[in-house]
This record gives C-alpha cells, structure tokens and sequence, in this order.
C-alpha cells in the first residue's frame, strides 16, 4: 500500500506547504479544503490517513471526525491545529482522533505520527483482506447471517448438502430466499458450469434444451410447481440424457404437496429437502439482515452507506414482512435514496412512511425537550452530531423553528 494522506486545510498557502512536505517524503497526498470537498475520499476502503486542521469555517475539525467515524472507525484521523487547548486535545482524542499535532509541529513529529497511522490503517486493511477471504469461503454465512435458530439451522443445511451429490429440493415462501439458497448450494458444490431455468418462463422445449447435451454439473430449477404436463413431458425425454447432471429443485412448497409426476420426473434420486424460513421465522435478524441489504444498496447506486436510527431498526424489527427479502431490500434502497418515488407518494402510506413519521416525530420531540439544540439532541439520541444533521435534512426540520420565542418576537 502506497502511503497516502487526505488533507483537510481551509488555508490555502497552509496546505500547500504541508503538501510539498508530504510529497518530498514520497507521500501521495489528496487536498481538500474542507469536509465537503473531502466527502467523496472519506470511505471505508481509503488506504491512508487524514489529516486534518480543527477551526474551519462550515464544518470543523470535530464534524470530520465524526463523519469519519460514522463511514468507518478504524481510518486514522490526526489533527494539526494551532489553535489548541487541553480541553481540546482531551476532546479529539476522547471522540476517536489517532493523534492530536500543535502547530507549529516540527517535520520529523509528523511523520512519525503519520507513519505510525499509515502502519495501523495498513494492518487494518490487510486484516479485513484476510476477513473477507474467510467469509467468501463460507458463503451461506454471508448469503444468510443472523444468530436466529432459524437462520442457523438454515445454514448449516446448506453446508451439509454442499459436498454430497445428491439432488437437493428447496421450499418457502415466495421472496424467502431460495434463489440464494440454490445459488448458495451451487458455490459450496464448486460446481461449474451450471444451468438455471425458470419453470414460471418455460418456452417449452427452448428452455429445457439448455441441458439436453450437458452431462455433468449442476442444474437449478425454479419454481417447478409451474411445470405443465407438456414441459413435464419434455423433461422427462430430455432427463435420460443428463448423466450425472445434479439438480437443485425451488419451490412455494416440499415435494409431498407435489403432483407424483413432478417428483417422480425431477428428483428420482430421493433429494434432500431443505426448508428457507420467511423473515417472520428470523425476526431476530432483521437488524443485521437490513445493514447488509443498505451495504449492497450503497454499493449498487455508488453512494455512502447511510446509518440506521435504533429508532428504524425497532420498526424494521416490528413489521410484517410479508413480502419477505424483496420488500426489505426495496425499502433499504428507499433508505439510501432518502425519498419515495412520486409515485409511492401518491398511494396510501406504506411500511417506508410509517418508519419514516415515526423517526421524524422523535426528532421533533427531542429537539422541543432541548429548546432546539442540536448538540443536546445528538446526545440524548446517541447520535453523532452529522448523523442529526443528515436527518433533519431529510425530513426538512430546522432546529431553529422549534426554539423557544424571544420576548421581542412574542404578541
């Protein structure tokens, strides 16, 4: 990893000396002249450090420091102010700063401060390598988290028939998760190629000839209770020709509520049957369930990953989710948007609004208990002071409006 540094200085000439310093040492160094303009660099996989004054206009040191925390805690934030006190200094580090620099700060000081950082940042950086290695190897726990018994159960399932050769034949409610579960199988197999085929989309024959000549590897097929008797027939032709072709079988339910002739045709060799459980079933999850589905949300629309009120989360807990992983995972893209569509707007309220009045009226709330105060607000929600920020933005509030009337104002 190249040593690299995010300078945040509002002094023009200020930053171009510590940059020309930085640079003589072979330090890449990336200017900003405040928490705006670094916004976009502030992300958890930024191999480096920041470095950062405290007293600028707008945002000060603090306001980035607490957006650092929020995007990731482990990326090093040094301060380098000349304005600084004791009470200061105990601040920064109490809130998470790596180190706290006075200027004037001779050169050899802050590079050995800076070098210390970049040392740490790279041993956290190679550790969650080493992390996600491990994760990918055990994919059901990435495709499936969660402590519920239900969510355990189901992986361990998985793991089980990732090994054996034997057909495997998936249940649940439409949008629990079998999909990822047979995509799962597929990856614990590390068997390659594989075909899938949708049974609700057969275009007879078309279709089930993908797998005419194939006589090895993995077939997934989908929603088979959709099958015809025509496609059934076509199958059954095409079945004598797959050898040892595995195939993983999804439905709405276990192969005993199947026609005779649909067992019987897709799955000869007596499959294992493994249940998905709907998220009513791993209610204990959703908290983390709906962290992961924000996390791939962010990445999908390339936006910083926006951090959950508790107050959300105990909602999210306490939902319906009828329409199981394909409702949630649309309200967590909802989430990183921070609006509806003008056209969810328009209908009656749904889960989405409700979530978001219940969140809005307790900052509403908590601001009239502190006269307006964000500061006070912030700690008495246990947020960070950018976190309140970005939320009373979204919902259009302004502390201002709810401080209490001066006498002159009053009639």
């Amino acid at each position: 990893m190249s040593d690299r540094v995010l300078l945040i200085e509002d002094d023009d000439a200020m930053r171009a000396s510590l940059t020309q310093t930085l640079e003589l040492e072979d330090i890449t160094v990336l200017q900003a002249n405040g928490l705006a303009q670094a916004r976009r660099s502030i992300r958890a996989n930024f191999a480096g450090v920041v470095l950062s004054d405290i007293r600028m206009p707008l945002n000060d040191g603090f306001d980035v420091l607490a957006r650092v925390q929020e995007v990731d805690t482990d990326l090093p934030v040094i301060f380098l102010t000349g304005e600084a006190d004791v009470p200061m200094a105990v601040r920064a580090l109490r809130d998470g700063a790596y180190d706290f620099l006075e200027k004037p700060c001779a050169t050899d000081v802050l590079l050995k401060s800076l070098r210390r950082a970049m040392r740490h940042r790279q041993l956290v950086l190679q550790t969650r390598h080493l992390e996600r290695r491990l994760e990918s190897s055990d994919v059901a726990a990435v495709h499936f988290p969660g402590a519920s018994p239900a969510s355990t159960r189901l992986r361990a399932d998985l793991r089980r028939v990732g090994d054996l050769t034997v057909n495997v034949h998936l249940h649940g409610a439409p949008g629990a998760g079998k999909r990822l579960a047979a995509h799962t199988v597929q990856v614990l197999s590390n068997v390659a190629p594989y075909i899938a085929v949708n049974c609700e989309d057969l275009d007879s024959a078309d279709q089930l000839a993908v797998a005419k000549d194939a006589t090895e590897g993995l077939l997934i097929l989908k929603n088979v209770e959709a099958m015809s008797k025509d496609d059934l027939g076509i199958w059954q032709e095409k079945s004598r020709n797959l050898g040892g072709l595995r195939v993983i079988s999804t439905g709405r339910t276990e192969l005993a509520r199947l026609p005779v002739v649909v067992t019987d045709t897709l799955t000869p060799s007596d499959p294992i049957e493994i249940y998905v459980p709907s998220l009513v079933h791993r209610a204990g999850d959703l908290p983390i369930i709906f962290e992961a589905l924000l996390r791939q949300a962010a990445r999908d629309l390339n936006t910083d990953m926006p951090s959950a009120s508790q107050a959300t989360l105990d909602a999210i807990q306490n939902a319906d989710w009828s329409g199981n992983l394909p409702a949630l995972r649309a309200f967590a893209r909802r989430y990183v948007v921070g609006k509806p569509t003008v056209e969810e707007a328009a209908e009656p309220p749904g889960l989405v609004e409700q979530i978001e009045a219940f969140e809005r009226q307790i900052l509403l709330e908590a601001l009239r208990r502190n006269d307006g105060k964000a500061s006070q607000t912030a700690q008495d929600l246990k947020l960070a002071r950018k976190t309140l920020y970005d939320r009373m933005a979204r919902y259009d509030i302004k502390p201002k409006d709810l401080r209490p009337a001066s006498k002159g104002q009053r009639h």
